[in-house]
C-alpha cells in the first residue's frame, strides 16, 4: 500500500478551458487530492476541479472531513468552492487553511467571493462545518504530517506547501515565477543555466530567492511545480507569476527531487502544446543524466508513493 496517494482533479491555470483541444490533461482549475495513509484527508486547491472531486465524495455517501489548503486567492484557486457539494452537508467538517491578505482575514476574503453580488448562497449558509485557519511561512504539524509553507514568486500572497509523512515527502507550487529570470538578458540561450552558475549574472538577492526554493525542495519523492509557458512566451509574460518549462526542470534537477509533475498548464495551450512542453521537458532531464520521472498532470492521473 502506498503511503501517500495524489489525484488531480484540475490542472489548468487561469481560467477553466473545457472542449475537444484540452480533452486529455483536461480544462479545470487547480485542485488535488491528497491521502496519507492512515491518515488525514488533503484537498491542495479548491478551483473549478474540486466540483468533480465533490460529486465523487457525495457517491460514497459516507461523511468527510478534510483540510482544504489554498494557495491564494486568484479566481482560478477559489472559484470551485462554492459548487463544493460536501460542504453543504451537515456531516462534514472542512479546515481552510491559506495566508491572511494585507488587508483582509482568511475567512474574510473567502466569505467575499460568495458575496450576494456574485453568488446567491453564501458561506454562512453551507450546512457544514467549516474552520479557518490562518498561515504565513511557518511550520506545523496535522495529524503526524509534517508540513511547511514558503511564500512564493507570485503576485499577492502565494503560498507552496511541502507535506512529509512516514518519510515519505510531496511540494505543490501552483504558482511561481523564477526571481532569477527576471533580470536574464534576452538572447541568454535557454535550456538553460543551473541555479548554480548564475553568481556573475545577477543579483546575489535575486539567486537566494530561488535558492531557498531549492532547498525547500529538497529531495522529496514528488514536486508538483507551475510549468505554464514555453520559453518565447515567458520573455513576453515577466511578472505574471509563472513559470517557463526550462526553470521547473532546472528547479527539480538542482533540488534532487524524485518525480516532477508539470502543472497550472496555460489556457491557450492545447494538448499538442502541453505535450511538446512535457516532450522537452523530459529531454532536458534526459540530457542531465539524472533519474527523475517527468510527466504533464493531467485530470484524473494518480500518483503513489
Amino acid at each position: 500500500m502506498s503511503t501517500i496517494k495524489v489525484k488531480f482533479w484540475g490542472v489548468r491555470g487561469s481560467i477553466p478551458t473545457p472542449g475537444y483541444s484540452t480533452l486529455k490533461y483536461g480544462g479545470n482549475t487547480p485542485c488535488v487530492e491528497v491521502r496519507f495513509q492512515d491518515g488525514p484527508f488533503f484537498i491542495l486547491d479548491a478551483g473549478t476541479g474540486i466540483r468533480e472531486l465533490g460529486k465523487e465524495l457525495m457517491q460514497l455517501g459516507k461523511p468527510v472531513s478534510a483540510y482544504i489548503f489554498i494557495s491564494h486567492f486568484h479566481w482560478d484557486h477559489i472559484q470551485g468552492l462554492p459548487f463544493f457539494r460536501p460542504a453543504h452537508n451537515p456531516k462534514n467538517t472542512f479546515t481552510i487553511i491559506g495566508s491572511d491578505d494585507t488587508t483582509l482575514n482568511l475567512d474574510q476574503i473567502i466569505s467575499f467571493q460568495m458575496d450576494s453580488t456574485y453568488f446567491p448562497i453564501a458561506i454562512q449558509d453551507m450546512k457544514a462545518k467549516i474552520n479557518f485557519r490562518s498561515v504565513k511561512e511557518e511550520i506545523f504539524s496535522i495529524e503526524k504530517v509534517h508540513i511547511e509553507t514558503i511564500y512564493l514568486n507570485h503576485p499577492g500572497y502565494a503560498l507552496g506547501f511541502k507535506m512529509t509523512f512516514k518519510n515519505k515527502s510531496i511540494v505543490y507550487i501552483s504558482d511561481n515565477e523564477p526571481f532569477y529570470f527576471l533580470n536574464q538578458p534576452e538572447n541568454t540561450d535557454s535550456a538553460t543555466l543551473p541555479l548554480g552558475d548564475l553568481e556573475d549574472i545577477f543579483d546575489n538577492f535575486v539567486e537566494n530567492k530561488d535558492q531557498r526554493i531549492v532547498e525547500f525542495c529538497r529531495g522529496v519523492d514528488l514536486l508538483i511545480h507551475d510549468t505554464q509557458f514555453f520559453i518565447e512566451e515567458y520573455q513576453k509574460r515577466v511578472s505574471w507569476g509563472h513559470s517557463p518549462f526550462n526553470f521547473t526542470v532546472d528547479l527539480a534537477l538542482r533540488s534532487e527531487v524524485k518525480q516532477l509533475i508539470l502543472f497550472h498548464h496555460d489556457p491557450d495551450h492545447d494538448d499538442d502544446a502541453v505535450d511538446k512542453i512535457e516532450q522537452m521537458s523530459w529531454e532536458l532531464i534526459q540530457k542531465s543524466g539524472k533519474p527523475i520521472s517527468c510527466r504533464a498532470a493531467q485530470e484524473g492521473m494518480v500518483v503513489e508513493i
